[in-house]
């Protein structure tokens, strides 16, 4: 599976982003703490450039901890300012706001107030974040990719601008596993997708990386081999069963991706950072 999930909007968004870029002195790219390469958008690098960027990596308190400390290495090791966040925290969102004048040349910002623009993929927590950041709602929230669809501007205080931009894929994700994690993550409607193959295809990388949260969610002592088993399993755990006794697959893959998304199986991250090169 290859997702192509690049609906009228989001051509839009990309626009936008590369009309107000001019304007912008900080880039803060909100990516998802479970898979933070994978929420990388290369068409956001290139339309960026040059301009610093600050990478926060939200939804942390989801994201195994290990694997979160060993992203943010990577990403010093690699010339970029990292931050693990919560899009709902006060605590972080002062953290951000005490973070983004240095990262410009000094001035005075009273009369050239910095001005940020916030950006990252579907659901990811853009939304929330800015209304964090303002200190009360101005932009719409909710735990589905595609709810903000236009840009919006707002000023936090005198010496600081937002602005929020709707969530944007590339027009194709080449990589067949990033394809397979964005969706169980979460960063593509369901429409665009078939749910108990993307259930199966992370049931495969949780059998392999976070067999023991497994066991504890589910009671399955014995683990099954693959993700389509492990389905199998869960639905007969579950009560997900249709007329002669079968596995309503569909159905305890819904289970299986809910719970996953709200954290309800254990701190698991989707995706690890790449091996140091050898010296």
């Amino acid at each position: 599976m290859s997702i192509q999930w690049f609906p009228g909007h989001m051509h839009r968004a990309r626009k936008q982003i590369a009309l107000v870029m001019a304007k912008v002195d900080v880039v803060i790219e909100v990516l998802d703490a479970r898979l933070p390469g994978y929420s990388e958008n290369p068409l956001l690098r290139e339309l960026r450039g040059p301009r610093p960027c600050l990478k926060v990596l939200n939804k942390s308190d989801l994201a195994d901890p290990a694997v979160t400390a060993a992203w943010m290495d990577f990403f010093r090791e690699c010339g970029t300012v990292p931050m693990e966040i919560s899009a709902t925290s006060p605590k972080d969102a002062k953290r951000i706001l005490g973070t983004l004048p240095g990262m410009v040349k000094e001035r005075n910002f009273l009369m050239q107030p910095v001005n940020c623009l916030i950006v990252g993929i579907p659901n990811v927590g853009k939304s929330t974040l800015m209304n964090t950041l303002v200190g009360r709602k101005v932009a719409r929230a909710a735990n589905q990719a595609a709810i903000t669809t236009k840009q919006k501007r707002v000023h936090v205080n005198d010496e600081l601008t937002l602005y929020d931009t709707p969530g944007v894929l590339w027009p194709k994700i080449e990589s067949v596993t990033a394809s397979y994690m964005l969706a169980g993550s979460g960063a593509v409607r369901e429409t665009a997708m078939d749910n108990a193959e993307v259930a199966a295809r992370v049931g495969d990388y949780l059998l392999r990386e976070y067999p023991g949260l497994l066991k504890e969610r589910y009671k399955i002592t014995d683990l099954p081999q693959n993700g389509i088993d492990l389905l199998e399993a869960l639905g007969r755990k579950r009560g997900c069963l249709i007329k002669g006794g079968e596995v309503d697959v569909t159905k305890a893959a819904g289970i299986l991706l809910n719970e996953l998304r709200a954290g309800q199986i254990g701190r698991i991250s989707l995706q690890k950072p790449p091996a140091p090169k050898a010296a």
